[in-house]
């Protein structure tokens, strides 16, 4: 394929720095915008990382998924070794070619990947937020998450944890189609229809993320801003970037072919039961180590992995994944002294329910939430609403806005 792309970013009118990054590689063409969180230096780290690691891991030959995963493991790591950068996290939104005729796009976190075709825009990535999820679930409606106080708590980003699900999607363009990737600092201040009408009207690509950016601005700009818009100019032109494609097949061919030149001498059957035998062994020792590995593997997984329970009508922190898995039994980490009926309904049946796991870092800023939120249930007798959240919440910590 042959592609025009275009890109710009800007800290925005009320932060200080800038901890958006974003990636265009022209010659693996292979295109990302990342939004780091965890605060000042937390969040720039996180996405420049990111977005380094992505590039590596790519140039390699990992498919965009695998590379994310590789991506995630490099923030997560880079966090683990530095305290000043504990609990930093990005959003990683990337797309890559697939084959003639079709892009592939990995995703996790709320930046998002859009396709114009034909003037009409469509959101191609499912946002991994809070109020995202509420809205799926048709306690919010779209309106109301936007000005919603936890429009910044997302629920699933890189660095937060050792593994990360990585939403993908296959997506067939032809010549003309125009991708629009960005941060949130562009949906939160921008409508889509009239980041649609911007990304239909500028026909050249750099003019158009420039546009988009210069507009997330005039309406007030108060987060970072990345686009990078990607057009697709010939979709059958072959493309000379790595393929994003699966690993292929090299199973070992079946070396125990019968030996028709050599003459029967009575052996035959023998050789053939021990050719059985090994093959079996072949085909069982894999298995073998696969359910060992398997096994470690979710050892290890229950015992770094944290959830909000609750312990005799207190809200508690467990170490552990809810129900325990072969054997691991979650065990209480940390109690915090909240009452389960001081909670909302909504943030009463998300505990009841254990809809907050993940790291440390996540369900302790979560439990942060819930206890400001009875804090401010007790002083202004104001409730605050929270709901199911899939695998618990990273919170966006952003440093605190200037005064007017």
């Amino acid at each position: 394929m042959r592609f025009a792309t275009g890109r710009a970013t800007d800290q925005g009118r009320i932060r200080t720095n800038n901890e958006d990054a974003f990636l265009v590689d022209d010659e693996r063409s292979l295109f990302a915008v990342a939004d780091g969180m965890g605060g000042h230096r937390g969040g720039e780290v996180a996405s420049h990382t990111a977005v380094e690691a992505l590039r590596a891991a790519f140039a390699s030959g990992r498919p965009v998924d695998t590379a994310i995963a590789a991506a995630n493991s490099a923030v997560f790591t880079r966090g683990e070794s530095d305290p000043d950068l504990a609990g930093m996290g990005t959003t990683l939104t990337a797309v890559a070619v697939a084959g003639p005729g079709e892009l592939i796009v990995g995703h996790v976190g709320d930046s998002r990947a859009y396709l114009l075709r034909g003037g009409t825009l469509e959101r191609l990535t499912d946002d991994h937020s809070l109020v995202e999820e509420l809205v799926r679930e048709g306690r919010l409606t779209p309106e109301q998450a936007e000005s919603h106080p936890q429009r910044s708590i997302v629920t699933r980003a890189l660095g937060v944890d050792a593994d990360v699900e990585v939403d993908v999607y296959r997506v067939p363009v032809g010549d003309g189609d125009r991708l629009v990737l960005c941060s949130d600092g562009l949906t939160v201040m921008v409508r889509e229809r009239d980041v649609e009408r911007i990304a239909r009207t500028e026909t050249d690509p750099q003019r158009a993320a420039e546009s988009l950016v210069a507009a997330a601005n005039d309406a007030g700009g108060e987060d970072n801003i990345t686009v990078v818009v990607v057009d697709v100019l010939d979709a059958d032109a072959p493309d000379t970037a790595t393929p994003d494609t699966a690993t292929p097949d090299t199973a070992t061919p079946d070396t125990a072919t019968p030996d028709t030149t050599t003459p029967d001498t009575g052996r035959g059957e023998g050789r053939s039961w021990g050719r059985a035998v090994r093959n079996a062994v072949l085909v069982l020792l894999p298995l073998v180590l696969i359910v060992a590995v398997a096994a470690g593997a979710l050892g290890w997984y229950a015992r770094r992995s944290y959830y909000v329970g609750t312990d005799r009508n207190e809200v508690v922190i467990y170490k552990g994944v809810p129900g325990g898995v072969l054997g691991w039994d979650p065990t209480v980490e940390r109690r915090t002294g909240i009452a389960l009926t001081d909670l909302s309904p909504l943030d009463q049946d998300r505990v009841a329910t254990n809809g907050s796991r993940g790291a440390l870092t996540t369900v302790e800023a979560y439990v942060a939430t819930l206890r400001e939120s009875t804090t401010t249930t007790t002083t202004t007798t104001t409730t605050t609403t929270t709901g199911p959240a899939g695998d618990g919440p990273a919170v966006r910590e952003d440093p605190p806005l200037p005064p007017p």
